[in-house]
């Protein structure tokens, strides 16, 4: 890669992290924001070891570190769902039973398709495609609820699955080509990559740049005014 493919993601996630600090993002969405500071921690370790031995397991090492945290973030996305109720013993198996579906489909995917990658780097490439299944489902539960419960689009929950379902689907299948091709799809697997990663980022900041319109369902009280011209109306009809 040339450095302006280094310096695009790493500018983009730099701009983001600035935002979500401004935008207090680190109470809100804590996950997300650890997701976004190891990110920008990861690439810039990348960017230091690029022409040197160490760079093939820094890069292993750094991509389990975004699978691990890339769930988390999901599971921060569904907890903080506004419009359902958490206490419900249904709610707390949605997030399981996601992960589950997701593993089992990646394990499936290979067993139909044995991958061309050997050693620790097929393990995960499973784990990743694991992650995207996740990821893309969680997105898919999120714009099926929006017309069900009336929710809005303007929060940073949807922000989140929206950059990550994007890219998530983009790289679903452009890993599963890698998966199936091994290193002579290692080109064109690295610029989708960059392209989709950037484009999500651009969606985050996108949805952090403003403040976010929460979803309530609590009553607001009447105003003063509006509670005396109640009240006469009352006493006209006794």
């Amino acid at each position: 890669m040339n450095l302006l493919e280094w310096y695009i993601p790493l500018g983009l996630l730099v701009l983001l992290l600035g935002v979500l600090v401004r935008a207090h993002a680190y109470k809100v969405c804590p996950c997300f924001f650890s997701y976004v500071t190891f990110a920008s921690v990861a690439g810039a370790v990348r960017f230091l070891v690029r022409n040197q031995p160490a760079y093939y397991a820094t890069y292993w090492i750094t991509e389990a570190g975004y699978d691990i945290l890339g769930i988390l973030v999901m599971y921060e996305v569904l907890r903080t769902l506004p419009g359902t109720s958490t206490r419900a013993w249904w709610a707390r198996l949605i997030f399981p039973s996601v992960v589950l579906v997701g593993i089992a489909m990646s394990l499936a995917r290979t067993d139909a398709v044995p991958t061309r990658i050997v050693g620790l780097p097929h393990y995960m490439v499973v784990g990743e495609i694991a992650v995207r299944f996740v990821q893309v489902f969680v997105f898919a539960i999120l714009v099926t609820l929006v017309p069900l419960l009336g929710l809005r689009w303007r929060q940073y929950s949807f922000g989140i699955a929206t950059g990550f379902g994007l890219y998530a689907t983009v790289m679903l299948l452009t890993t599963i080509k890698f998966s199936d091709f091994g290193t002579t799809f290692k080109l064109l697997w690295g610029w989708t990559s960059l392209v989709a990663y950037s484009v999500a980022v651009l969606i985050w900041i996108w949805f952090f740049s403003v403040p976010q319109k929460v979803t309530t369902s609590e009553l607001s009280a009447p105003a003063p005014g509006v509670l005396k011209e109640y009240k006469d109306a009352l006493r006209r009809m006794r």
